[in-house]
């Protein structure tokens, strides 16, 4: 087994005031069940102590070592992608996407699993780079250079791919370098 010191271990591997953010702007309820994706820290382990059923989707290997696991006891860790979730319909009443969602290969077909996902009044919460932030477009063109091919999309773009697939929404956090959208299901009839 190898040790932590050999992996490329980031100590500040959630940003605490993200943390805060998401906690005090989403709205939460006892025995809820909320699915977490992406660089969710220790936000697993805090809903999971104010009553909320956390499932996990960790998408990376974790052969020796799932920090997933570790940062968050008690929470369920299940192995897969937002383009394919293992998850039956209507089973979970949020889902939440931390800093992931730029980095999905077919973010329709993504965003339809979320969709197949939620419950008939669930809700979809996303965090991600702000691109209409300088600082933003400018770590972006880095990542490019650096060889990195993501397709990143603005807020305005991922409320309008959101809005096709009956989500309504607000977009939060818009003078941070980190959007937060906050979007409901809409029933249809």
């Amino acid at each position: 087994m190898k040790s932590v010191v050999q992996w490329s271990y980031e100590s500040n591997y959630f940003a605490e005031d993200a943390e805060e953010d998401i906690l005090s702007i989403i709205r939460y309820n006892i025995g809820e069940r909320v699915l977490l994706v992406g660089n969710i820290g220790t936000l697993g382990k805090r809903l999971r102590m104010l009553g909320v059923h956390v499932t996990i989707l960790e998408d990376s290997a974790y052969h020796d070592i799932c920090y997933s696991l570790i940062h968050n006891e008690n929470c369920s860790v299940v192995k897969g992608c937002l383009e394919l979730l293992p998850f039956s319909d209507h089973c979970f009443d949020k889902v939440i996407v931390l800093n992931q969602f730029n980095y999905t290969n077919n973010q329709s077909k993504a965003l339809k699993e979320i969709h197949r996902v939620l419950n008939s009044s669930g809700e979809v919460i996303l965090q991600d780079p702000n691109l209409e932030k300088l600082k933003t477009k400018l770590k972006c063109i880095k990542h490019r250079l650096c060889g990195e091919r993501i397709k990143y999309h603005s807020p305005k773009e991922i409320v309008k791919k959101l809005e096709c697939l009956n989500f309504t929404g607000v977009l939060e956090n818009l003078k941070s370098d980190k959007y937060i959208y906050i979007g409901k299901k809409i029933i249809e009839d």
